[in-house]
């Protein structure tokens, strides 16, 4: 199946996750928060919303064996003096507190995970295939 051809399925992902992320499979939860990874990258995930489900992003590439990807995003989680924060605006404002330094070490975050990325999407999209090999 094409991407275009899952776009309902994904947007009815979307929807249900945003409402309530314990209602999607595990598999629909495992697409729910690493696709956004792939079009917007490991920064949009702590400014956004993405942030809110981390700690389910962590477990979801682990599941997938991305530790690459998984090692860095630990290593932005650690930057956070109590975890990272579940409220986006917490979030952001403690990435403000942080400073010009911040920057610099999330610009070669970045940088490392651009590198992975299209083996990741690659991996990814083979992973939702198979939820629908199946069906």
């Amino acid at each position: 199946m094409s991407r275009e051809e899952l776009q309902d399925v994904w947007e009815d992902i979307v929807d249900r996750g945003y409402e309530d992320i314990s209602s999607l499979t595990k598999e629909e939860r495992v697409w729910f928060n690493l696709e956004p990874l792939t079009t917007d990258g490991i920064v949009d995930h702590y400014i956004n919303h993405g942030g809110m489900y981390n700690s389910e992003t962590i477990e979801d590439l682990n599941y997938l064996g991305e530790t690459e990807i998984m090692n860095l995003m630990l290593s932005v989680n650690q930057k956070f003096k109590n975890g990272v924060p579940v409220d986006i605006n917490e979030r952001n404002n403690q990435l403000m507190e942080m400073g010009d330094e911040i920057d610099v070490f999330l610009e070669k975050i970045d940088s490392k995970f651009w590198k992975l990325c299209e083996g990741f999407e690659k991996r990814l999209y083979r992973y939702v295939e198979s939820m629908f090999d199946d069906k």
